[in-house]
Order: structure tokens, then sequence, then C-alpha cells
């Protein structure tokens, strides 16, 4: 069987969710023949990852497509004629699209090639931080591309609610299939002290983390105010800023703005090694402004640390409130300093957390759950 995914952004969490499809159906055992079509704006690290399961899986072929651009324009016209010519090519028996544009243009390829066996994961809905006539617009794009695929995979319940609610497509073709992480041991004591030496942070300083990309969805002002007001209300916390993008120096003007003191207020930049740094973190805060299903909760979670998120769709579905975490009302950062102060002022609140969070991740978003899913729906 012939298995082909389509996105034109490879950044954040979708790099994240592209890689773990990829690492597992790649493997000889699963009986796929894998090939991908992506854009080529994305983290350097996602080629670099590529081209090592080229190395790894030979059969695997996938190809760049420069034409696929996140603005909608004339080149749109492009990506499509060129995005047709390749599946003419590959002729896969299965298409999986993700993203709005992937989706969008890859849906209406297949329909024009006959390919009626297509996929479709939209992480976020383009419609979500749009309103009035480019909010209807997005949604009638949506509804219409929709009709074009054999199901609609929601990373969450609460995105297949919102599917449902605004009629993009019907109940029977909205699968959820929750984006899953590996639980792994716990992190120990040495483990903390190693990234901590290794970020130049004491042993000893409370330290809250974002890890997010520097756009406009993640709320990164948010987090700055909200890392302000906790500033001034506890004599040692660090916070730490882990991600790059496209409103990166908007950031850095903004912190100086709010006079962070740079030994409490930390912006690493762009790390291929986000994942393995969370046991550095006693807490971690997500600012967004809209979700799909956020990784980084999970993974945080998923290693014991508290989060902080506000109350968004995608958020709420792995944040239960006051028992894995805390959440907080949107654009708020009173209320993200107070639980986060919350947290770090009680021991013994951070403990049950701590170990609540790591057994709802177990339980609710396992890595094995998300494969199995997709497998099904692969062989159907």
């Amino acid at each position: 069987m012939r298995l082909c995914y389509i996105c034109e952004s490879t950044q954040g969490g979708v790099r994240k969710h592209l890689r773990e499809l990829l690492r597992v159906f790649l493997r000889p055992e699963e009986g796929l023949t894998v090939s991908a079509l992506f854009g080529d704006r994305g983290e350097p690290g996602f080629q670099d990852e590529l081209r090592d399961f080229k190395t790894q899986f030979p059969t695997f072929e996938f190809t760049l497509v420069p034409e696929f651009r996140r603005a909608i324009g004339l080149h749109d016209l492009h990506a499509y004629g060129v995005i047709k010519d390749l599946l003419r090519d590959c002729k896969p028996d299965v298409i999986h699209t993700h993203g709005s544009k992937g989706g969008i243009i890859g849906r209406e390829a297949a329909r024009h090639l006959g390919i009626a066996n297509v996929l479709h994961t939209p992480h976020v809905f383009p419609f979500q931080w749009e309103t009035g006539m480019k909010k209807r617009l997005y949604l009638s794009i949506e509804r219409h591309a929709s009709r074009f695929c054999r199901s609609i995979i929601c990373v969450g319940e609460g995105q297949r609610a919102e599917a449902l609610a605004t009629g993009i497509a019907p109940a029977e073709r909205l699968t959820v299939i929750r984006n899953g992480v590996e639980l792994g041991a716990l992190p120990t004591a040495e483990t903390r002290a190693n990234l901590r030496t290794a970020l130049n942070l004491d042993l000893e300083t409370p330290c809250v983390a974002m890890v997010a990309r520097l756009a406009p969805q993640k709320g990164v002002g948010i987090f700055l105010r909200a890392a302000a007001a906790a500033i001034r209300q506890h004599p040692r916390v660090t916070f730490v800023l882990v991600g790059s993008g496209p409103d990166e120096e908007a950031v850095r003007a903004r912190i100086t703005e709010l006079q962070l003191p740079p030994e409490r207020f930390r912006l690493l930049g762009h790390r291929e090694d986000a994942e393995s740094l969370y046991p550095a973190f006693d807490v971690l805060v997500l600012s967004s402004l809209y979700e799909g299903l956020p990784y980084v909760l999970l993974e945080a979670m998923a290693r014991g640390v508290p989060v902080v998120a506000t109350d968004v769709m995608g958020s709420r579905d792995v944040v239960v409130d006051g028992i894995t975490g805390f959440l907080a009302p949107v654009s708020d950062p009173a209320q993200i300093a107070e639980k986060v102060l919350l947290l770090l002022n009680n021991p013994e609140l951070h403990a049950r957390q701590s170990a609540a969070a790591r057994r709802h991740v177990a339980d609710h978003f396992s890595f094995e759950a998300f494969v199995e899913g997709h497998r099904k729906l692969y062989r159907m």
C-alpha cells in the first residue's frame, strides 16, 4: 500500500506530529511505501530528519515544494499543479493531508485525480484565528474541502465539537485521534541537576518556562506580562522562553519595555533539544490564543511538570483545571502569574499536580493509541 503525506508548514507541533507518524509507518513491518510532499518553510532540523529517514529507509521518497507558502496568492495555483503532478507520479493508495494549505490543495488535487481514499488532519482550523468576512470565507472553504476526504482526523474532542458546531463535516466523517506522547521514565535528580548546570540555572531557583514558536497564536506577550507580575511578587523566580519565530524582534522589544531583568528572564531561542529540557523547569506556561491539542503540555506533564495554560480549545482537552494543572482566562497575565506562584509556593500542591499530570497523560494521551488510531484508518 502506498501512503503519501502532504503538508505545507512543518513547524512546532505539526513537525512533531509528522515526525512521529514517519518514524512508525516507515518501518518495513507496517507494509507501507511512504512518500511525502512538504513545504520548505519549516524549522531547519526537520529537513535533516527527513534526510535521516531516507538514509534509514531507502524506499522513503520526499519532495520539498517551494511553491507551498502560507500566504494566499497566485502561487497557490502553481502549488496545486505541482502537487497534482507529483501525486500522479507516485500513485498513492492513501493520501493524508495536514494543515490548512496542505489540506485544501492536497484534497483538491486528489479529487481531480480521482483518488477518494483521503484523510485530513487540520491540527488547527484556519477560521479559529479569523473574524468577520475572512472567517466566513475560511469556513466555506473548509466545508467544501471536507467533501473530498474519507475522514477528518481531529486531534482532540474539542476540535471535533468545533467541527460539528460549524458544519465542517457530519459526525460519521469526524474521527478523534488524540495527540500522544511516550511516557518514559521520570527524570532523576541527576538529570535535573545536569540540565540546570547546562542552562546556567541555579539548582534551587524556581524556574518557569514557556516552549513555543514566537508567533501571534502563542500569545507570547501575555506570558511576558505574567512573568513581570510574578517577578515583582517572588524574590527568586526565573523565567525562560524557548523558541523562535516571526515575532522574535517584537518579543525582544517587549522584554526591554517591561524591564524584565536579564538575570531573571532568559530568551533561549530555538532549541532542537527543547523536548529534553522539561526536567529543568518547575512549571510550564502556555499562553496561547488558540490551539489544536498542544504537544508541549503533554510533554511537560509526562515528565511530571505542572502546567498553567490559557483556557482555550485543545489546552482544556489536556488540562483538568486544579487537578493536572491550572487553566487561566485568555489574555489575563495576572491570573497566569497567580497560578504559577500558587504552585511555586505550595510544594504539596506542586507534587500532587505533578503526579496527577503524568497519570493523566498515561491514561488518555498514549503514543500507542495515537499510532493504532492511524494504523486502523490507513487500512480501512
